[in-house]
């Protein structure tokens, strides 16, 4: 007795989906890239801006990756995702589930990927991208159906198929006609699945694409071979075999080895069989799926349990029902309980058998008993109703219009005409008014939002300030004042007791509370930097640079050009702190010998550069995610700037900062002294 083996091309039809998508994306470019040009490829998106168009690059990056290097796919996935997040950009979330939803395929996450799935159809329905949102709503039917949910994934392909005709998509319909096909294969129903893969097989070769070919004679060659024609069976498999060949497709290849197998098996050819097999499995070695594998596995056990070859059987069935309870495959795990019920009996372990047949009736009556048949096939049902209708009611409006058309065509073409031009004037007049309307309430909100940023910074910087001019008197006047009388007390000392004069001990700790007094000075008015005012930013920033040169090994270099305009006093505070900070970094975590502070003014353009040669390090993104940076980042922000870190490992760190001061020019400038 021959037990039923399951099979199951939708991975591979994800695979051939993905593979279309990548080529019309990379204009041509080799999927099978080497591994340099990959990475000449990374380090040219990554010297890219964080915009939608790296997103876009790190997708297609990514889709070149799979399935091969998983973890490096998923790892440039995951970065689309957080940058299209950071940047609002709800497409780029979108287009993330429906590509990342190969990989979570792999790992047996149909649950997860599902949750995302749904969340891609709304995204695509609120940005009106019909395409996308046919494809979203299929993958959600793919996802349904490796959960063995026919009814649910039956749902879900008639409504993409209901959108893709409306669309006129005959892509997205060849593709969503073998999809059901496979549906209606898995409830038994192989007349229908046998005519929707004959429908995906014209549009493949309408489309001229010979692995949509090869994947619909899969599913014509398996509607036969479960009728029991095997002849015919065998003759679509060797066709899909070929054009697999033809189209360099190993997916294809070992779908169509497996199929054929199956043949020489119900034909009891098992030499051929299993070596038919014994090619497949050397194949499926450089294949991560996990439903080619599971598919594979049962094939093989069959031919095994056909040869009288049980034990092997045993081990490959095993396998099968490891993998299907492990990733929720609920078709796959159903044949494989029925499949080693047969081969226990076969060896007299009646118990186990039995064990093995009830856990396969009770699975088969949740999934494809007959209220499942039913209800999957009274949706069809309403779905065919409704496109005819549809298509008889566009074929009477046709007729109507162009019974209007002809009726008022000789009357009325003058008046139309004259009304067509009176109303185009008219609207494009309304339009561009409207439009210079928009600007201008966009320009006023973006002024205020940015005075509303600056009122906010200003009040913070008030804040720090206060406790700034706080900690500065208190340590000038304070703990400044206590040294001084220190000191000076000490120098009584020495000019009363004259054996101190030459004491280099004493003299020694002098020379030292000399210089203490000096840094406290020189921290209380860094606390305070009362010279802004005095000097202006340029003035100020390079006493800075200077007082941190001295008597350190750090040397740095301040350099401004022409005279620099004054601006408003909390603007030239905030300047001047994000430099001291940077500074700070740079004498905290560079090893720098020395650095540049460079400051300059054009037209509405103030630009501050702060490099360094330390030694750099590797992973900007992540660097750029400390406290600190982030600070920096959101400060310069709200100062209607931004910030660019460059950082090479060994070679230093250049921070170049931009802010448009025209904002600034509209401000109260205070007067230089």
């Amino acid at each position: 007795m021959a037990f039923p083996v399951f099979k199951s091309v939708s991975k591979m039809l994800r695979i051939l989906l993905l593979v279309c998508c990548i080529s019309i994306g990379s204009n041509g470019i080799s999927l099978a890239a080497p591994a340099s040009a990959a990475d000449s490829v990374l380090q040219a998106i990554n010297r890219q801006p964080e915009d939608t168009q790296q997103v876009q690059a790190l997708i297609e990056y990514g889709c070149r990756l799979f399935p091969y290097q998983l973890d490096k796919s998923a790892a440039v996935f995951m970065r689309a995702l957080r940058i299209s997040r950071q940047l609002g950009y709800h497409k780029g979330v979108a287009d993330f589930a429906c590509y990342y939803m190969y990989i979570q395929d792999m790992r047996g996450q149909y649950l997860q990927s599902l949750y995302m799935l749904k969340q891609a159809v709304i995204i695509y329905a609120s940005l009106k991208d019909t395409l996308n949102q046919v494809r979203a709503i299929s993958y959600c039917g793919m996802e349904y159906q490796q959960m063995a949910n026919f009814p649910a994934a039956a749902a879900a392909y008639l409504e993409a198929l209901k959108l893709a005709d409306a669309a006129k998509d005959s892509a997205s319909t060849g593709m969503i006609n073998n999809y059901l096909s496979d549906v209606f294969i898995s409830l038994g129903d192989f007349k229908k699945g046998f005519n929707y893969a004959a429908q995906a097989y014209d549009h493949g070769r309408k489309l001229g694409s010979n692995s949509r070919m090869a994947s619909a004679l899969l599913n014509m060659g398996e509607s036969k071979s479960r009728e029991g024609n095997y002849t015919a069976a065998s003759g679509y498999f060797s066709r899909a075999l070929e054009l697999g060949k033809k189209a360099g497709d190993q997916l294809l290849v070992l779908n169509a080895l497996t199929a054929t197998g199956r043949v020489y098996t119900d034909l009891s050819q098992h030499e051929q069989s299993l070596r038919t097999y014994e090619k497949a499995l050397l194949i499926s070695t450089d294949d991560p799926g996990l439903e080619n594998r599971m598919q594979l596995y049962m094939g093989y056990a069959n031919a095994l349990y056909r040869s009288g070859k049980h034990l092997a059987a045993d081990i490959y069935l095993r396998k099968t029902i490891t993998l299907a309870r492990q990733y929720y495959a609920g078709d796959e795990l159903r044949r494989a309980y029925l499949a080693a019920s047969d081969n226990e009996a076969a060896q007299n372990h009646y118990q186990r058998a039995f064990q093995l047949r009830k856990a396969y009736e009770q699975l088969n009556d949740s999934l494809v008993g007959n209220a499942t048949r039913l209800n999957v096939q009274q949706l069809e049902m309403q779905y065919q109703s409704e496109k005819k209708d549809r298509d008889l009611a566009e074929k009477k409006l046709q007729l109507i219009q162009k019974d209007l058309l002809l009726q008022r065509k000789n009357r009325w073409i003058g008046f139309i005409f004259t009304g067509v031009v009176l109303i185009l004037v008219v609207s494009f007049l309304v339009w561009q008014k409207l439009l210079h309307r928009h600007r201008l309430q966009k320009q006023q909100l973006q002024t205020l939002e940015v005075e509303k940023t600056v009122q906010v910074l200003e009040a913070m910087m008030q804040g720090e300030e206060k406790e700034r001019t706080r900690l500065s008197k208190d340590l000038h006047d304070g703990v400044g004042g206590l040294l001084s009388a220190v000191k000076m007390h000490f120098w009584a000392l020495k000019y009363e007791r004259t054996f101190l004069q030459q004491d280099k001990g004493f003299n020694h700790a002098l020379s030292m509370l000399d210089d203490a007094i000096g840094e406290v000075r020189k921290t209380a008015h860094n606390l305070m930097p009362e010279i802004l005012s005095r000097m202006g930013l340029a003035g100020a920033l390079e006493l800075f640079c200077n007082n941190v040169s001295h008597s350190r090994e750090l040397q740095i270099t301040f350099y401004t050009s022409g005279d620099m305009q004054r601006f408003k006093s909390n603007f030239e505070l905030s300047v001047y702190r994000i430099v001291q900070e940077l500074i700070n970094n740079i004498i905290k975590h560079a090893h720098a010998t020395e650095a540049l502070v460079q400051l300059t003014q054009h037209d509405q353009l103030l630009t501050i550069t702060v490099e360094d040669n330390g030694v750099g390090f590797e992973n900007i993104t992540k660097s750029t995610t400390g406290m600190g940076l982030k600070n920096l980042h959101t400060r310069i922000k709200s100062l209607n700037g931004h910030l660019t870190l460059t950082a090479i490992p060994g070679c230093g760190t250049t921070a170049y900062i931009e802010f448009n001061i025209a904002i600034m020019q509209l401000m109260e400038v205070q007067p230089s002294f």
